[in-house]
Order: structure tokens, then sequence, then C-alpha cells
């Protein structure tokens, strides 16, 4: 797999005003581009406001681009927990940034916690649910 280059802060926090003001396409906001937005908003505060604001500008964004079902609540959870638990806060923006998209790079990961039918729940969308893998539970 080809190695993207590593974004630069200015990058970063230009991604993130772009998300947050719906500037960028419905399809231009990819895996890598949530982490790095996820380490901006986790570094700017505490994990529950970070979450809180990941879900409002989620749900702007996919509501502006016509494609509200997009949101999904307990992915949005799961990985901002995830870049949370890995994050290392003496670096600076953008080698946190690097070190999270390194970390987090398979997109299957939620289904080492979650089995499929309940992340295609309409529950899992609109509510966080709790990861339901017996032999994952306890892992992290």
């Amino acid at each position: 797999m080809e190695q993207k280059s590593k974004m630069t802060d200015a990058e970063i926090l230009t991604l993130v005003d772009r998300l947050e003001r719906c500037l960028l396409g419905k399809t231009g906001f990819h895996h890598r581009d949530h982490l790095a937005v996820a380490v901006a908003y986790l570094y700017a505060a505490d994990f529950e406001t970070a979450f809180a604001r990941m879900r409002s500008t989620l749900i702007r964004f996919s509501t502006h681009h016509n494609v509200p079902q997009l949101y999904h609540e307990t992915l949005t959870r799961f990985w901002i927990s995830e870049v949370s638990k890995r994050l290392d806060r003496s670096l600076c923006l953008r080698e946190s940034v690097d070190a999270i998209q390194q970390a987090l790079t398979d997109k299957n990961l939620p289904f080492e916690y979650y089995r499929k039918e309940t992340l295609d729940s309409k529950e899992a969308r609109r509510t966080f649910v709790e990861p339901n893998m017996e032999a994952k539970l306890g892992h992290r």
C-alpha cells in the first residue's frame, strides 16, 4: 500500500476548517482524515467535548451533502476512543496525527469488537452501543 505523505500542522488545521464549513465534497473526507480531525479535537479539549464536536461536525457535514444516514454514533465514538487511547500529547500535532494514522489504518478494527449485524443496526447508528464480541471485551 502506498504511504501517504505526512500532513503539516497547517494542512491539518485547514482540513478541520474545511470539514466544519462543509467545503469538502461528500467523497473528499476519508478514514485518515477522520483520524486527523479526531486528533485535532482531542488536542483542543477533553474526550467528551471532542466527541461532541466530532458528532456535531459529522452530522452537519452529512446533512449538508444530503446523506444524513452516513453518520454512525457507535462508530464515531469507537474511533475517537481508539484515537484517545493512543494519543501522545507530548508530540506536536503533525507528529501525533502521523502516529495515529499509522496505528489505526485498519478500517475493519471495529469488527474485532462488534458483530457486523450490531454495527448495521439502526440502534448503533442512533446511539452508542457497547462492544459485543466476547473474546475482545477485556482486550483493551
